[in-house]
């Protein structure tokens, strides 16, 4: 099971190519078969479609929390808070999850970056930022990597984000933001080690 750092807040949806499934072909036996979105079928099969997603993690060194895709007004406007509003849907691709190894890729342009301070005591997910307000917010880049999203493989799944934008601070000025957060889970679904988890933000 994932750590909660990375919140379906909506219901994610794979949107594929019309004409996706696998045609009908007449002719011999033996002949070479193609999937209009697949390509051979010796090939990794790739899907491209939307998920709705919260990225979040907290960094206790700097006492700061990341929120990536939250609506503009921060955490509190969702509707697990109380609001009336879903992350944006953004941008996945999948990659084998014919081959039983599903590896997705995300990548996030222009999308809200919230900064809150202090990390809540105790902080288990974005619920228990639900009250507070926001130290920073602006804008920015994430990008989102897994190897194996289900955890089917033998080996450990290796997943992780990053973040970088500029955010503007309620006490004035403004911030680079520069955030990761690196894992690996085993096999049986824990986590055996936290490579990289830090969110740090750099004075304009």
């Amino acid at each position: 099971m994932r750590p909660q750092i990375l919140v379906a807040a909506g219901a994610a949806m794979l949107v594929v190519a019309t004409g996706c499934e696998r045609p009908t072909m007449a002719g011999p036996a033996g002949s070479a078969q193609f999937d209009f979105m697949n390509g051979p079928a010796d090939l990794p099969n790739v899907f491209r479609g939307d998920s709705v997603l919260l990225f979040v993690w907290a960094d206790v060194s700097t006492d700061l929390v990341i929120v990536v895709n939250a609506p503009s007004g921060g955490v509190h406007a969702l509707r697990r808070c109380g609001g009336a509003l879903t992350p944006e849907p953004q941008p996945m691709q999948t990659v084998g999850e014919m081959q039983d190894v599903l590896r997705q890729l995300r990548l996030l342009g222009d999308v809200n970056i919230h900064i809150y301070s202090p990390v809540p005591s105790p902080f288990r997910n974005f619920m228990d930022l639900c009250q507070l307000t926001p130290f920073a917010q602006g804008s920015g880049n994430l990008t989102s990597t897994d190897n194996d999203r289900h955890v089917t493989g033998n080996g450990a799944d290796a997943f992780g984000f990053r973040a970088q934008g500029i955010v503007d601070l309620v006490s004035g000025g403004s911030a680079r933001v520069l955030a990761e957060s690196e894992r690996l889970i085993a096999p049986d679904g824990t986590i055996t080690e936290i490579l990289v988890n830090n969110v740090r933000l750099i004075p304009q």
